[in-house]
């Protein structure tokens, strides 16, 4: 009997562990994903270059489920926050009031 509970035990934790680092990586996955695609909105929508652009970060958080900080190489010491919208065609929007605006008025 005791070896059956050490069976079920390590297999138990083996499947926590397992699930602990499906979440992660699918976390990465999402913060790759936000980074590139407003990396790619910034450079060929908004007409930003490359060096324009120092970091671009996604995080966690509650509200915006996702914020996506970058910094400018106009402005190093500003993080502006950027979020998708949530929608199915990423829609970029400032959530800041930062002046000046980064993104084109719509």
């Amino acid at each position: 009997m005791k070896n059956k509970i050490g069976i079920f035990s390590v297999i138990f934790l083996i499947l926590i562990v397992l699930t602990g680092v499906g979440f992660y990586i699918s976390l990465q996955i999402k913060y790759n994903s936000l980074e590139k695609g407003l990396r790619d909105h910034l450079i060929n929508i908004e007409g930003y270059s490359n060096t324009d652009i120092i970091s671009i970060k996604a995080k966690l958080s509650s509200m915006p489920k996702y914020p996506v900080y970058v910094k400018f190489s106009d402005d190093p010491n500003t993080d502006y926050i950027f979020t998708d919208g949530g929608g199915d065609v990423p829609d970029w929007y400032q959530l800041d009031p930062k002046t000046p605006q980064r993104l084109k008025q719509k």
